[in-house]
């Protein structure tokens, strides 16, 4: 076995010791840099049922178990996968600059180059405010 923390080989038995709040299998040198573990024997651990059974092994019927519903099942519109592109075609066909743009929308001039270059996600409402003012779409449905 080799010590966690330095690579050494291990001889004699490993201490099992928390350094920055991790579990790590270390040799007699690194056991210092961390605090001991005191190990459990298995032995004294009680055996659970499996789960589902009652006494004697007899299966107990339970209900089945319900998906819970995931954020990414309600969504229905992905953004355009070249909206960079599209917002710079509509900002360049009403003749405005990134800077006229980003005071229009009341977002700063940064934000909307990172966005034109696709570097940065825009928020919803970053988004929405875009649409509105260059009058286009950047989502499209999806099944």
């Amino acid at each position: 076995m080799q010590c966690e923390m330095c690579g050494k080989s291990i001889r004699g038995t490993a201490h099992l010791v928390i350094v920055e709040g991790t579990e790590l299998n270390v040799c007699d040198e690194c056991a210092r840099y961390g605090h001991e573990v005191k190990r459990v024997p298995k032995s004294t651990t009680t055996a659970m049922p499996p789960p589902g059974r009652g006494r004697g092994g007899i299966s107990i019927r339970t209900r089945p178990q319900r998906r819970r519903p995931d954020m990414f099942d309600q969504m229905t519109d992905e953004l355009v996968d070249d909206y960079g592109s599209v917002i710079r075609r509509a900002r360049d066909k009403r003749g405005m600059s990134q800077e006229e743009l980003a005071l229009e929308i009341r977002e700063k001039v940064s934000l909307l180059k990172k966005i034109e270059r696709e570097d940065l996600v825009p928020e919803d409402s970053a988004r929405k405010k875009l649409e509105r003012v260059l009058g286009i779409t950047l989502t499209e449905r999806i099944e």
